[in-house]
């Protein structure tokens, strides 16, 4: 997909994480830890492969503790970002943001999390509302646009474009809700997107930027209104293709109020559309055997993932054959899944 964008559209991406890209929990397990390190390794260095620009540093990836990240940033030559993640005495320990030239144009990525693994006592975590916002308010003098990558819950995801109102992108991790292109964003932004935790879809914004005094308007939701009402249309004439909508329902005053609420929503979505000066357009795409493959990459892949595997143990399962305790003066339940 990179280098389609590369090769075919004469475009270099800008490519960033959110966060929690190292492990998938807070804690590992002990008989695979090896194994989880070596995946964390070949992911970043699949990053870099690709042309990774900057990751934000979330809560999970702690679950194995300072050294091993800083092992892995000494191996990599893209930044590990976070304007919250302290140590003891205060001090941040990676650079709070950093700066890409891209098109011509400065743009600033800063991060942030909310979560520090209870296990991991050597981190600690400034409020990340205050962090965030300070990042971008230094950010504001020396860029154009400002993306930030923050790693947090469900629950702070409802109000997180009002707290972080002058950024212009926000990019989630952890929270397991998938943006679609018909989200109502704010407007004029910052806009808002998540990709999910499984790694299954891919978020990906296209700017089109002609006059950067103008506002970025978002033109997913309008693109993907006209669509829908477009396939919604034809699918009420399926059946009688050469005549008009209003002559097919023209007994059903409630389905012409329908037809005629649906041109008008048209108007409107394509009035956004054509006025548009500088636009935004997302996608969620889904990362199937659809997008293509790299050779290359697919074989350090399979070639990691076999080692992983065979070093990761099998969990011992719990045989349902257990002897249950006879009732006597035990009032807790034992319950066996």
């Amino acid at each position: 997909m990179v280098n389609n964008y590369r090769k075919e559209k004469g475009i270099d991406p800008i490519i960033i994480d959110a966060g929690d890209a190292f492990f998938a929990s807070s804690v590992l397990a002990a008989q695979n830890v090896e194994a989880d390190k070596l995946q964390a390794k070949a992911l970043m260095q699949g990053y870099e492969k690709i042309g990774c620009d900057a990751l934000n540093i979330g809560g999970f990836d702690l679950a194995s503790g300072l050294d091993f990240i800083y092992s892995l940033q000494e191996e990599i030559n893209f930044p590990f970002i976070s304007a919250n993640l302290t140590d003891l005495n205060n001090q941040l320990l990676f650079e709070p943001y950093t700066i890409i030239e891209k098109s011509g144009f400065k743009i600033g990525i800063t991060g942030v999390t909310n979560h520090i693994p209870s296990h991991v006592v050597d981190v600690k975590k400034r409020p990340y509302k205050e962090a965030g916002n300070a990042a971008i308010q230094e950010l504001k003098t020396k860029v154009d646009y400002i993306v930030l990558l923050a790693n947090v819950q469900n629950s702070h995801t409802k109000t997180i474009a009002a707290d972080f109102p002058d950024a212009n992108y926000i990019f989630i991790s952890r929270t397991t809700k998938r943006t679609r292109p018909s989200s109502k964003q704010v407007e004029n932004g910052p806009y808002v997107y998540g990709s999910g935790i499984q790694g299954k879809y891919l978020t990906v914004v296209e700017l089109d930027i002609k006059d950067d005094v103008e506002p970025i308007v978002d033109i997913s939701t309008a693109k993907e209104k006209l669509s829908s009402i477009d396939r919604r249309l034809k699918q009420m004439q399926k059946n009688n293709p050469d005549s008009s909508l209003e002559k097919i329902y023209a007994d059903k005053p409630n389905v012409l109020k329908l037809i005629t609420d649906y041109r008008q929503q048209i108007v409107k979505y394509e009035t956004i559309m054509a006025q548009a000066i500088n636009t935004s357009k997302y996608e969620s795409l889904s990362l199937s055997k659809s997008v293509g493959e790299d050779l290359e990459l697919l074989a350090f892949v399979d070639e990691t993932l076999a080692t992983c595997k065979s070093l990761r143990r099998t969990p011992i399962k719990v045989s349902k054959k257990i002897i249950m305790p006879k009732s006597g003066p035990f009032k807790k339940k034992i319950i066996i899944n």
